[in-house]
């Protein structure tokens, strides 16, 4: 069951009949070209929204964090022209905050969270774009329901944890002396809230995850309603500093079992490394690769253009002998 909220006003006001719309169930039937609601899951109450028609096999897009929300993803509506369109925030994160804190903080939850919706939703298939942390919950959500799914975008992925953490490493040595030991010392000592500590990991941040001085105003929207509780049980410290519940965590090995066409994508200055992502691609027969050269972590934000124009092709080629048995 799911409830779908009345279409905004011009005001952005959707005025005194939500509440009411908000506790009446509704079939999906009813969807329309724009729908935003709420589904509830294992996990907690999820917001999502939907753009698009009926005609084509859904695009849902799954945010990363963890603990971030979709705002930043919300660039791929543009997709919409040809195909459903679906994001979600969640549970615990931004505006699906309305019930409290995520219930369930396991890579299992994610993936019963993507079930959830996909149940509630009646999709019968789906094409899955999971960005960062998303990209562990798609991936293992197509290994367990592999007919669910027909094609997959493994956006700026984080499957592969010690490899990130090792990456992040030879990263920072790209940064001054100064920064450098800054953050070293930081960890060392487990300073890593102190001033100068952070001043240092913004300049980390800057190069290789919002690829520009100035965070895009998605991303800041999605930083600014973001669940730390989330982000620090599940992933860590900080991008860096990876100590929570996923820290041993590689997906990588069972690449090779997906049966699905896969797109990777990355920036070239991405924390999730073009070298990473060259690796994964090379464990899935026939997966496309493609490196945005002006961007860091947030390719929709910076190159958003290209971005839009590769997986429109991506999700547009052939199916023909593209699905493994």
């Amino acid at each position: 069951m799911f409830v779908e909220l009345p279409p905004e006003g011009p005001s952005g006001d959707r005025g005194a009949a939500t509440e009411q719309a908000e506790a009446t169930s509704i079939n999906r039937a009813v969807i329309r070209m724009h729908t935003t609601g709420y589904i509830q899951t294992r996990a907690g109450e999820v917001f999502f929204q939907r753009r698009g028609g009926d005609e084509g096999v859904p695009l849902v897009c799954v945010h990363g964090g963890p603990g971030f929300t979709s705002h930043y993803l919300e660039p791929i509506f543009a997709l919409s022209d040809s195909s459903p369109i679906i994001t979600y925030d969640q549970a615990g994160c931004g505006r699906s905050r309305r019930e409290g804190a995520r219930k369930i903080f396991s890579v299992d939850g994610f993936i019963d969270e993507l079930e959830d919706v996909r149940r509630e939703l009646g999709l019968e298939k789906m094409c899955l774009l999971g960005h960062s942390f998303g990209g562990l919950i798609v991936g293992e959500y197509a290994l367990r329901y592999p007919e669910r799914v027909e094609r997959i975008i493994f956006a700026c992925v984080s499957i592969d944890i010690p490899r990130w953490i090792e990456d992040g490493r030879r990263l920072v040595g790209s940064l001054s002396l100064m920064q450098r030991m800054l953050l070293r010392e930081g960890e060392r000592s487990g300073t890593t809230s102190s001033p100068e500590y952070l001043t240092a990991l913004s300049a980390y941040y800057r190069k290789h995850i919002y690829g520009c001085d100035e965070i895009p105003p998605e991303v800041r929207r999605s930083e600014a309603e973001a669940d730390a509780q989330t982000y620090q049980i599940v992933w860590g410290t900080n991008e860096l500093v990876v100590d929570g519940m996923v820290k041993d965590y590689n997906l990588a090995p069972r690449l090779s079992s997906l049966r699905c066409p896969c797109l990777f994508m990355c920036g070239r200055n991405d924390e999730a490394t073009p070298e990473a992502h060259e690796y994964f691609a090379s464990l899935v027969p026939g997966a496309v690769l493609h490196v945005f050269e002006k961007s860091a972590h947030h390719p929709f934000a910076t190159e958003g253009k290209e971005s839009i124009h590769v997986i429109r092709e991506f999700v547009r080629a052939p199916l023909i002998g593209a699905t493994r048995a």
